[in-house]
């Protein structure tokens, strides 16, 4: 890489820095790219000649950091793929672990889910922090199918509302904690958390499976 590369591609990183801080500090949507230009000690037209707009850098925030689920998901089911209960529950520990323990992370999903005036119809990159990617919507789906015909999902949820109430309780904790995470430790308290959660979607006799 060239000096002028390497400099353009600290001035990027820069911005990104900058930009994610005002987003923590002024939301999304009240933040301006004078705002971050100042933030990051460079001019608008830097700006300009690394992001096409606001979108842009917002955009390239979030591709920086995501939960990396279809990675937490493929390997879960390579290892733990014979028993679907066990699987979903390492699937849901491990996402939970990259929130409380990947400081980028936490602060991109903080702007995402507190941050971000935004609808998801502006900003389709949205759903890499709060949706499953389609690839780790269908394992996971699966694994309740798998779960079900072993006769271990409660007889009342079919597989896709098992899966959405999965999802949407990971979630709402991430939801909640973020808003104030040093009121209480999610890390201490994750573990309990995934046993409530593997407890109501699955027969009791069935859920140290």
């Amino acid at each position: 890489m060239t000096r002028r590369k390497a400099d353009a591609e600290r001035t990027r990183e820069a911005i990104l820095d900058a930009a994610e801080a005002t987003f923590l500090a002024h939301g999304v949507a009240r933040t301006t790219l004078a705002h971050i230009a100042e933030a990051a000690g460079v001019t608008r037209g830097a700006i300009y000649w690394h992001f096409a707009d606001k979108a842009a850098v917002f955009d390239a925030l979030l591709e920086r950091v995501r939960i990396p689920l279809d990675e937490i998901v493929d390997d879960a089911v390579q290892r733990l793929g014979t028993t679907p209960v066990a699987c979903l529950r390492e699937i849901a520990q491990r996402s939970l672990a990259g929130i409380c323990h990947d400081l980028p992370l936490q602060r991109a999903a903080t702007i995402v889910l507190h941050r971000c005036e935004k609808l998801e119809d502006d900003h389709p990159r949205i759903s890499m922090i709060t949706r499953l990617s389609e690839h780790a919507e269908e394992r996971v789906e699966q694994l309740f199918e798998e779960a079900q015909l072993a006769g271990n999902l409660r007889a009342d949820l079919t597989p896709a509302s098992a899966r959405r109430q999965f999802h949407g309780v990971l979630i709402g904790v991430c939801f909640d904690w973020l808003q104030a995470p040093q009121r209480h430790s999610l890390a201490d308290e994750s573990h309990g958390i995934v046993e409530t959660l593997i407890r109501g979607l699955f027969n009791t006799q069935t859920v140290g499976t």
